[in-house]
């Protein structure tokens, strides 16, 4: 059995057969020439790799370095706002349509921010408490009456993450489609509805994003990078994924930098 749909694929000669899905989603960042920049820019205002370097000596360091410390941390709570607010951009792209990264241009931040605070709401109640949640569930059922050793905690996170990362991609296009940002964040039982409809298609969207990100920040330095690239590679697949499970069609928004371009 397994050989014949080996030997069926090799008949039909299509290097490309395999993988479609995730071949155009890369396809579709990598399009754009100026991708590697978006993407190092996206990923330096998410978290700042110099903040990053020096969290494994934080304890002594920040009893030296007080001011310097809270100087660099204020720099990037003010800066990942904008990060926040491209990548909501690139949801509406795919749920829309249009090319997929939009631009770093000084007249779009102040979308950026706005949209950025809408998708940092809405990631509270969908993505943040979930996770917090399932995490105190585990810390009770593995840690407390299991036994097993607190530092394995973080093992827990992907599962969580898992199933939480579709289900704010969810509501996060409730709220391109018109619905408000208290809507999206709080009623549970509409975004199950719509992530129910395609469970399958969001899963493994979100697996392939587990999957990449640990791969990708491997090198701990390239946490920030990795993890800004992997939103706007699986936004990709979300949007459309999403359109196919709404009932009715919404109108298309005009991209943030429409103008510009």
């Amino acid at each position: 059995m397994h050989r014949h749909a080996v030997d069926l694929s090799r008949e039909q000669g299509d290097s490309g057969y395999f993988f479609r899905d995730i071949r155009a989603g890369f396809a579709k960042i990598f399009a754009d020439r100026f991708w590697f920049p978006k993407i190092f820019l996206g990923g330096f205002l998410l978290i700042n790799p110099i903040l990053l370097s020096l969290a494994p000596k934080a304890g002594g360091w920040l009893a030296q370095h007080k001011t310097l410390a809270v100087s660099l941390l204020a720099v990037n709570v003010s800066s990942f706002w904008f990060s926040l607010g491209f990548t909501f951009e690139v949801l509406r792209r795919a749920r829309f349509g249009g090319r997929q990264l939009p631009e770093w241009n000084f007249h779009v931040l102040g979308q950026y921010l706005r949209e950025g605070a809408v998708k940092f709401v809405i990631s509270l109640t969908t993505l943040l408490l979930p996770l917090v949640l399932w995490i105190a569930f585990c810390h009770g059922l593995f840690i407390r009456l299991l036994g097993l050793s607190p530092q394995l905690l973080s093992l827990f996170v992907p599962l969580g993450s898992w199933l939480a990362v579709p289900f704010c991609a969810v509501a996060c296009c409730r709220w391109l489609d018109g619905a408000s940002v208290f809507a999206c964040a709080l009623d549970y039982r509409e975004n199950l509805r719509i992530f129910w409809k395609h469970r399958g298609d969001f899963l493994i969207a979100s697996a392939f994003l587990g999957g990449l990100n640990a791969i990708l920040m491997s090198l701990f330095y390239t946490i920030p990078f990795a993890l800004f690239f992997g939103l706007c590679l699986v936004d990709t697949w979300f949007g459309p994924i999403y359109a196919s499970a709404v009932e009715t069609g919404s109108a298309s928004v005009a991209p943030a930098d429409s103008g510009a371009s």
